[in-house]
């Protein structure tokens, strides 16, 4: 069992990862579309976050992140749970 729950915990790390970067990658294309400069500072990363928040077309991607984020939570537990309640 423990095995499984842990290639299963690896799998949705990946995808919680890919999803991540792939969301900091796309603010810091907005928040250089925004200044037209190739380093915007942490008020562009702000502005960038709050705009994407707002913007429908990227629900997709928040409610992905939001679920494998709480997926990832929920098996974490699930295998402490599972672990230290078992003899060693």
């Amino acid at each position: 069992m423990t095995p499984l729950w842990l290639t299963i915990q690896a799998i949705t790390f990946a995808l919680w990862a890919f999803t991540a970067f792939r969301i900091l990658f796309h603010l810091r294309r907005r928040g250089v579309a925004m200044t037209g400069s190739a380093f915007p500072g942490p008020l562009t990363f702000l502005r960038a976050v709050r705009d994407w928040l707002r913007d429908p077309a990227e629900r997709a991607w928040r409610l992905r992140l939001a679920i494998l984020t709480h997926l990832m939570l929920g098996l974490s537990i699930g295998f402490y749970t599972l672990t230290a309640s078992s003899p060693a």
